[in-house]
Formats: C-alpha cells, sequence, structure tokens
C-alpha cells in the first residue's frame, strides 16, 4: 500500500567537492557540485504537492524559490545536502527524518537554481 504511494522516480548524487578558480589563476574557496553519475538510480519517492512556494522577481526574469518535501522508503542512502533530481529538475536535501517508527523517511529538499523563465 505504501509503495502505491511513491509515485515517482529519482536519482540521488552525492555532492563532490570541486575547486573553483577565477580568472588569473586565482583559487576560490572550495565548492559542491553535483556528479554525473547518480549513486542511487530509479529510486521510488513521492514529492508532496503543499509547499512553501514563493515567486521571487530577478532580473531579468522572475523565479520560484522555496521548499518542498520528499517521502522515501525506509533505508534510502540520503544524505544532508545531497542532489535529487527528479525529471530533469535539481533539488539540494535537508536533513532526513524516520517517520512513524521506520516506516519512511521525509526530506525536506529545496530547488537548487530556481525555476527560471518559467513565469
Amino acid at each position: 500500500m505504501f509503495e502505491e504511494f511513491l509515485n515517482h522516480r529519482c536519482s540521488i548524487y552525492r555532492p563532490e567537492q570541486v575547486e573553483t578558480k577565477i580568472k588569473y589563476g586565482i583559487k576560490a574557496a572550495q565548492s559542491e557540485m553535483c556528479k554525473a553519475t547518480p549513486d542511487l538510480e530509479d529510486v521510488p519517492c513521492h514529492f508532496y504537492v503543499n509547499s512553501s512556494l514563493a515567486i521571487k522577481q530577478n532580473e531579468p526574469f522572475a523565479s520560484i524559490e522555496g521548499e518542498a518535501k520528499l517521502a522515501l522508503p525506509y533505508g534510502t542512502d540520503i544524505r544532508e545536502n545531497d542532489f535529487v533530481k527528479s525529471r530533469g529538475y535539481l533539488f539540494r536535501a535537508g536533513i532526513p527524518k524516520a517517520v512513524h517508527g521506520n516506516h519512511h523517511i521525509v526530506v525536506t529538499i529545496r530547488r537548487e537554481d530556481g525555476i527560471k523563465g518559467a513565469i
């Protein structure tokens, strides 16, 4: 029954430390990027519909920012700051929490780059 609730699929990526360089050979601070290949692929999940999205006016166009919740089967190896990708959209994971006595995991996710040009 709970398996029917997990009506979406997603891939989970561990963050990869990348050293970014500024022009003229100057090194900037370490940053985290999404790997090319997922650590966990085709994971059953559910994106909650009710979320706290807000439209923010940016230049040259508006973007949608906010948080949503993601439900995963218990035992899924997801960690804070992991990247979650589904249908071409990239999210960043918050702290995973076990729900109902280890029944499933709920993670707060946020868009990494906003939905640009959609409004």
